[in-house]
């Protein structure tokens, strides 16, 4: 059985699906072809929320829930799909499920997407002054480099 994806396409609103085990391939190659870690998305790809055109995923994003703190994840955008709003509108999507879930803060680890992150609210954050949580993740403690810049948003 074939299951239906949720699409884009001109200027209509993105539809969001939470991604499963059946996208794993295509969440893996989204994050591969834009430079980002993807060698434990087989254990977090229930937390993802992506979009779909033509079939395809072109957008994804997610949130790591660690007590009161969530860890936004690998928000990206496939190259030929940016400039439409996407990022934002996954940024604005995970906020409301992380205020749903009644998060406090949200932390990301950045090397390119600093200004954007600015842009949305999200602070500069030590490294060393991150939640004891979010510092025992596979993200912080193994697969985003020390140079990525930590930020916090306050929900």
């Amino acid at each position: 059985m074939t299951r239906a994806s949720p699409e884009i396409s001109g200027n209509e609103s993105p539809s969001f699906i939470n991604l499963d085990a059946s996208h794993l391939a295509a969440a893996r190659t989204l994050l591969q072809n834009n430079g980002l870690p993807f060698d434990d998305c087989d254990r977090h790809i229930d937390n993802f929320v992506g979009v779909f055109s033509a079939h395809h995923l072109i957008a994804m994003g997610g949130i790591e829930v660690h007590g009161e703190s969530g860890l936004l994840r690998s928000v990206v955008v496939d190259k030929s799909s940016r400039g439409q709003g996407l990022a934002s509108a996954i940024v604005e999507y995970l906020h409301r499920q992380a205020r749903s879930k009644k998060l406090s803060h949200l932390y990301l680890l950045t090397e390119t997407a600093e200004c954007f992150f600015q842009a949305k609210g999200y602070e500069k954050q030590s490294r060393n002054d991150l939640p004891v949580e979010i510092k025992s993740t596979q993200q912080f403690q193994s697969l985003c480099p020390a140079s990525a810049q930590a930020m916090r948003f306050k929900l």
